[in-house]
């Protein structure tokens, strides 16, 4: 019985081995192999066809600088402020020097880049009815000191302050700028269907690098953006195809006639109605990056080359059930610098994320330090405020220590006549008569 026990082991290993061997032998590719990667080229063209926005916005820094920049010019001599209303040259160094009459050396960056607002600012304060009502209110001119120096001192500095901020926002400019969502929209939909594209029409002239019509010759190498590379991974040959290497229920109506005829838009409009509706959809940096890393681990190596796409006998991306439904990049190895401009349409994902990222990075710096700004402004207009209020100098109310001893003093002058003294309203006589009082 044990001998018996172990053939019947025997035999159903044999029969496991077997069975193993034929699931790793399959006989073509099969369908949906290539799914993963339509979904993902999906991905990339609704970027490039839906309504998008960056995650990101710049917030505006001019108003609550512009409003600072009142107040403190508010508070410069006339002389100043004429001279910047009477400025009739141009802001260069030179035209400021001869306006101001000093060397074009002592004119710095800083004078050249708010002179503008300076002026802006002088020629608001010519008339109470161009005057800000809030730098109207405050009135720094009329303070009295040493109130209008402090005031003047604290809200300089705050300008100045704001200045520095404005500088580095400034330095950030044009990172914090590099793209708006319609021209990264732009970037990724040329790198969808090509450079010299215009609009999602399918131009096969324009996706393909140079288009032979020849499967195998187009998808090596020449498949350079991401139409050319779903067309290659997706669309059914006409000889020894497999009907659905990317979704499960294909519309195939139309087929790649190698040799003989190019891909027709039509074939990539069945294809990319497989693809989830186009919405609007925020482009990230992290979103971007994350899609251009997962098809750049689907980039399979072998003998050398790089594949995307299934492949089940040689690596002839001819398209047919029995070889490769991919597309080949040549002396695409592990070594990072290799892949270099092999699949130029995932570089350029790569690198917009890179960019964004930057972007994204530099927006977030100048937004903090925008709300400086707001602050530095409040701050000024509650110092102008404060300062305004100890300046004001209060009538003397009855009862007052100052009023009783003005009152004294004016009716120790009223000693010579009760009638005087009386009539002043605020004097009593305790004289002994009519001419001589107390």
């Amino acid at each position: 019985p044990r001998d018996d026990n172990k053939k019947r082991k025997q035999a159903w290993h044999r029969i496991l081995a077997a069975l193993t061997l034929t699931a790793f032998t399959q006989a073509n590719n099969e369908a949906t192999d290539n799914s993963a990667i339509h979904h993902a080229l999906c991905e990339a063209v609704n970027l490039a066809r839906g309504t998008s926005k960056l995650r990101e916005a710049l917030k505006p820094a001019t108003s609550a600088y512009d409003e600072l920049i009142e107040l403190n010019t508010s508070a410069a001599s006339i002389e100043w402020q004429k001279m910047l209303q009477d400025h009739k040259t141009s802001n260069s160094a030179d035209g400021i020097a001869k306006s101001v009459g000093v060397p074009k050396e002592h004119v710095n960056k800083r004078w050249t880049t708010n002179w503008g607002r300076w002026q802006t600012a002088a020629n608001k304060l010519k008339s109470t009815s161009t005057t800000p009502d809030k730098v109207k209110n405050n009135a720094l001119a009329n303070l009295k000191e040493p109130a209008k120096s402090l005031a003047t001192a604290a809200i300089r500095q705050a300008a100045t302050t704001a200045a520095n901020i404005m500088d580095k926002i400034e330095s950030e400019r044009q990172a914090a700028t590099k793209y708006t969502a319609e021209t990264a929209q732009e970037q990724i939909r040329k790198l969808v269907f090509g450079e010299t594209s215009n609009g999602q029409t399918y131009d096969n002239s324009k996706v393909f690098k140079i288009p032979s019509n020849t499967r195998q010759t187009d998808c090596t190498d020449d498949a350079i953006t991401v139409a050319a590379t779903l067309v290659c991974v997706c669309a059914k040959d006409n000889a020894a195809a497999l009907a659905t290497p990317c979704f499960r229920g294909q519309l195939n109506t139309q087929a790649w006639n190698s040799g003989v005829s190019a891909p027709s838009p039509t074939l990539w409009n069945e294809l990319i109605g497989h693809c989830p509706e186009a919405r609007a959809s925020a482009i990230t940096a992290t979103g971007l990056k994350a899609l251009a890393t997962r098809l750049r681990a689907m980039v399979k190596i072998i003998s050398g080359n790089g594949y995307l796409g299934t492949l089940h006998s040689g690596t002839n991306c001819d398209g047919t059930q029995a070889t490769a439904i991919s597309t080949q990049y040549s002396a695409y190895t592990a070594a990072a610098p290799s892949r270099q401009g092999k699949i130029p349409w995932l570089d350029g994902l790569e690198r917009i994320a890179a960019e964004l990222a930057n972007q994204e990075t530099a927006i977030a710096d100048s937004n903090t330090v925008v709300d400086q700004i707001s602050r530095l402004r409040d701050e000024a207009y509650t110092i102008a405020e404060a300062y305004k209020l100890v300046s004001i100098q209060q009538a003397p109310t009855a009862g007052s220590p100052m009023l009783q001893t003005s009152d004294k003093q004016e009716c120790a002058t009223q000693k010579n006549s009760k009638t005087t003294c009386e009539n002043a309203g605020k004097c009593k006589w305790k004289g002994n008569n009519e001419t001589k009082g107390e």
